[in-house]
């Protein structure tokens, strides 16, 4: 508990400092901190949406569906996945412009 707790007092302890960005306190967080909060989010959303007998929206074989409470699937609409390489040849790095729209 400690740990969580010493994190919390410097996160705050930088905020009053003005000590740049919130970045600069994310890059102080664990390798995957961020997917394991969202995998964590997701499957609560999921289970929430399947206790209340809501429909759940999800991937799958390259289409958006939606699982309907009894088992039944309905497919929306197809994805379009793009490879890795597409992306890896345009080098992209944190702050590149990918589009500016025209100015009028």
């Amino acid at each position: 508990m400690s740990g969580k707790n010493n994190r919390a007092k410097n996160y705050q302890a930088r905020r009053r400092r003005g000590a740049g960005e919130s970045n600069e306190y994310e890059e102080h967080l664990p390798d995957g901190f961020f997917d394991m909060v969202g995998r964590r989010a997701a499957i609560n959303a999921i289970n929430e949406n399947r206790a209340m007998n809501l429909p759940v929206t999800g991937l799958k074989d390259g289409w958006v569906v939606r699982e309907m409470p009894d088992g039944k699937y309905q497919q929306i609409s197809e994805v379009k996945i793009v490879s890795h390489d597409v992306y890896k040849r345009r080098n992209l790095v944190k702050g590149t412009v990918i589009h500016v729209g025209k100015r009028s």
